[in-house]
């Protein structure tokens, strides 16, 4: 399982959104210029369940489980590439039927597939929001004593 700490910045039913503090659980990913990219600059804010019905502005433990984090890894990655090589050898046969250079069918095919993939995930992201994908709130490590 992968945890991290992060701050509560909003709270919406029993969902929190959290600021994620870079530890070394976030280097591992690679993606924090991605995600910072994303964000507009700013630290990102992941949506997590507040299973310990913590409060904005307290310092808490997120934990997302690995064989959640290597299902959505999978789902997101395995979509586009899976969509690429089928675009590919569509682009190899269709190119054989219209005696068309195979090469190029192909490649224009597989950038095709690709952009589908990322387009799909792109269109149905918030189905992934199911709560067995999500981070979930598991410690508050320090209250907001501003409050």
């Amino acid at each position: 399982m992968i945890e991290d700490v992060g701050k509560v910045v909003k709270i919406a039913g029993d969902k929190a959104f959290v600021e994620v503090e870079r530890s070394s659980a976030c280097a591992q990913c690679g993606l924090q210029e991605v995600e910072e990219l994303a964000a507009g600059g700013k630290k990102p804010v992941f949506e997590a369940l507040n299973t310990v019905k913590a409060n904005i502005g307290d310092r808490v433990k997120v934990r997302v489980e690995s064989v959640a984090y290597m299902k959505a890894s999978a789902f997101i990655y395995g979509i586009p590439v899976l969509l690429l090589i089928i675009g590919a050898i569509f682009g190899a046969y269709l190119a054989e039927k219209l005696n068309k250079s195979s090469d190029a069918m192909s490649a224009l095919f597989s950038i095709c597939g690709l952009i589908i993939g990322i387009l799909f995930l792109f269109l149905f992201r918030k189905r992934g929001t199911k709560k067995e994908y999500m981070p979930v709130i598991v410690e508050v490590i320090t209250e907001d004593v501003s409050s």
